[in-house]
């Protein structure tokens, strides 16, 4: 090619207009396929008006277009529409042939379409019987028919992988050779045979289904039972009752207005089954059904009518404290102490609910034909956000390692609710998702939750507590860190548990699951070690005490505890906590075997019972869990000594985060006790000296030691730990 040639070609290249951008190519096969219907309909319209107009060389024409192209095409490769058209067009084009003359052409034209549609019908009405002939003859060369009885009459039938719609009368039309026939339907065996199909032959079939599978029918009164087959559910009766179930009546001893008309259960296989009929307020009956096949009939499986028994119970409910709203299945019934009379037996959800005192949510069982007597204890309620997983590009996902912490909480809770919405722990999530992904570094620094995440736990969940937990991926230590927070602030305990030992998630849950302990015993006596392995000596009794009350006295070596020997003061608590531990809670009476100047003596000691104060730091202890109980406690404390003791506690717990002006605002601020030996105001004023001191204020801290110092006989930790009074004076000489 010279220059001149190839810039001409360039230039001519360069007039064209630019190609519109390529289709999709799903979307441009549907739009070729539209507008391949399209101008087939309108060939066969123009085809039609010229063959009414008795040109029918025209209409041949016409129909040319359409035949033509697809003149070797199957049927399998045709839409059903194309195939309806082509066939049409066959049909059409075979009569213009014959009215001009062209048998030869005519009878091509009916083979084809024959060939395309064995069962195509003619139109034997209006055609003229030497047209209908034809296209019979025609048949009886290429097709035979196949005369189908089928029993059911609903089952699907289809010859050659193609569905068979309806079964005509008068036979369906097969061509000629080898044709698979298959009827099949659910719950029978199905069927299939190779046909020989003769041209111009007829083959009478009357073909049965075995059934593999049975309906079952029941009755129920009432009404709107719920029927389950083998712990599915498979619906609901519903009446009203039909005439021949109104006929039972009598025979079975129920109100027909009550019961319902038959249920199926449908292609049940045959053997031993369970059924269960449940309705709320009724006793559920469980029936065990043997199902054998009719194969004659394949009629139901009738039973007799199912008759439930009313189940109503009575419930007496009462709480601590008492005032709660009490909600059963979400509906409000009244206020504790509450009697509930006539309610209906079975599983219910019940929730006990007193604000900013706690609740109480649990799925019960009523038993009917009793009353059912409960007494709750509100209690914190925990919202477990989930574990996270954190990758080195600071992407979050929900993780689902935590199983075995799921697991251990699926046995339930006895201490806390959970919060089980859906809807909100889905919310929740997906919140803790978005922070995690904007700011993994302060994840990776240890806030798993930050405090906004805790507002919306306690707005929207009522949650007095969260967990959530967070793994790093590709961790070879497997270590999975949970962080158990307070919706009262913002600080976290924290436990490191491993992904690969289950046995750390049961023994974090059963540490969340104890509730502090607001009493221990109470013996009033002080014990001192010696030199000597042969019992500690008592240093202290205090006045009004067991102790003093058995006639202990300073100066005492105690030898033994029931029948245990004890050489220390460890050995003291250890055996009084063996002796006295009974189930139930009950502390026993123990005999101290004892020693002065003057020889042996035994004293029978019953223990008292005292408060309790938590230590400042306990490695056991999860303190926030501490925090959201003994701030319901003072809440819903009904005598002003337990208020005052929870009152103390939540000081304790908030000094353990060193959040010192909170524990004095919301704790030793507001707790007061009694003036008097053990647990008392003389410790309340400690921990507030000691609050004080720490969060850097000695002049108050001093005149708070001052007045602790004078309350003799006031003691911390327990009614047996050590002195109030002298801690404090230690404290004023630090001071000093």
């Amino acid at each position: 090619m010279n220059a001149r040639r190839l810039a001409l070609t360039v230039f001519a290249l360069l007039l064209l207009p630019l190609a519109p951008p390529a289709r999709p190519p799903a979307a441009q096969q549907e739009e070729d396929l539209t507008a391949g219907l399209k101008a087939i309909r309108a060939a066969f319209d123009r085809a039609r008006a010229r063959i009414d107009d008795l040109d029918f060389a025209g209409g041949i024409r016409e129909l040319a277009a359409i035949i033509e192209p697809r003149k070797m095409a199957k049927a399998s490769d045709l839409s059903t529409e194309e195939q309806t058209l082509l066939s049409a067009a066959y049909d059409l084009r075979a009569r213009a042939y014959f009215n001009l003359g062209n048998m030869k052409g005519a009878e091509a034209d009916f083979q084809s379409l024959l060939r395309l549609n064995p069962s195509y019908a003619i139109d034997r009405q209006t055609l003229s019987p030497k047209v209908v002939d034809l296209f019979d003859r025609v048949r009886a060369r290429v097709a035979g028919i196949l005369l189908l009885q089928v029993d059911p009459p609903r089952a699907r039938v289809s010859v050659d992988g193609d569905p068979v719609e309806t079964l005509d009368p008068k036979g369906l039309a097969l061509l000629a050779g080898s044709r698979l026939l298959k009827i099949e339907m659910d719950g029978f065996d199905p069927y299939s045979e190779t046909l020989a199909v003769t041209a111009g032959q007829q083959i009478k079939k009357a073909i049965r289904l075995r059934p593999n599978r049975r309906a079952l029918e029941f009755i129920t009164v009432p009404a709107d039972a719920t029927v389950s087959l083998d712990g599915k559910q498979v619906g609901a009766t519903r009446g009203p009752a039909t005439p021949a179930v109104e006929a039972m009546a009598a025979q079975f001893g129920f109100d027909p207005r009550n019961a319902s008309a038959p249920f199926p259960v449908p292609m049940v296989t045959p053997g031993d089954h369970r059924i269960t009929v449940e309705r709320e307020c009724f006793q559920p009956q469980t029936l065990t059904v043997k199902v054998a096949l009719d194969l004659e009939q394949n009629a139901p499986l009738r039973f007799s009518p199912v008759i439930l028994q009313e189940a109503r119970t009575d419930l007496r409910l009462t709480s601590t404290p008492p005032g709660a709203d009490v909600f059963i299945d979400g509906e409000r019934k009244g206020v504790t102490p509450l009697t509930i009379n006539a309610l209906c037996g079975g599983e219910r959800d019940l929730l006990v609910s007193r604000p900013e005192a706690g609740s109480w949510s649990e799925r019960v069982r009523l038993t009917t034909g009793q009353v059912n007597v409960l007494d709750v204890r509100l209690r914190p309620t925990l919202l477990y956000a989930g574990t996270f997983r954190l990758d080195e590009w600071g992407r979050a996902v929900w993780s689902d390692e935590d199983k075995p912490l799921l697991d251990e909480i699926g046995k339930g809770l006895k201490t806390l609710n959970l919060v089980r919405s859906p809807e909100i722990l889905q919310a929740i999530r997906a919140d803790i998702i978005k922070w995690m992904i904007a700011d993994p570094n302060e994840v990776r620094a240890g806030t798993i939750l930050p405090p906004a995440l805790l507002e919306q736990a306690a707005s929207k969940a009522g949650a007095d507590l969260v967990l959530a937990g967070l793994t790093l991926n590709n961790d070879p230590e497997k270590t999975w860190t949970l962080a158990l927070y307070s919706v009262l602030h913002p600080a976290p305990d924290v436990a490191v548990l491993r992904t690969d030992r289950p046995e750390t998630a049961r023994d974090f849950v059963r540490r969340l699951d104890t509730a502090p302990a607001a009493n221990g015993p109470w013996w009033g006596i002080g014990l001192a070690d010696t030199l000597l392995d042969d019992g500690p000596l008592v240093v202290r009794v205090l006045p009004g005490s067991p102790a003093a009350k058995a006639g202990l006295r300073v100066g005492d070596r105690v030898k033994g505890v029931g029948n245990r020997k004890v050489q220390s003061v460890r050995d003291v608590g250890q055996a009084l906590t063996a002796e006295t531990d009974r189930p139930g809670g009950l502390k026993a009476a123990v005999v101290l075997a004892l020693e002065d100047r003057s020889g042996a003596r035994t004293a029978r000691v019953a223990p008292g019972e005292s408060p309790l104060v938590m230590p400042l730091t306990d490695a056991s202890l999860l303190y926030n869990r501490a925090l959201a109980e003994f701030r319901l406690r003072s809440r819903a404390a009904q005598e002003e000594e337990d208020r005052g003791v929870a009152l103390l506690n939540l000081g304790v717990a908030f000094m353990h985060f060193r959040a010192y002006d909170k524990a004095q605002a919301e704790g030793f601020g507001k707790a007061a006790l009694p003036q008097g030996p053990g647990v008392s105001q003389g410790t309340v004023l400690y921990y507030r000296g000691l609050c004080a001191l720490r969060r850097g204020d000695p002049a108050t801290a001093k005149t708070a030691f001052d007045a602790a110092a004078a309350a003799a006989g006031s003691t911390l930790e327990s009614g047996d730990g050590p002195s109030a009074a002298a801690a404090a004076s230690r404290m004023i000489k630090s001071l000093e």
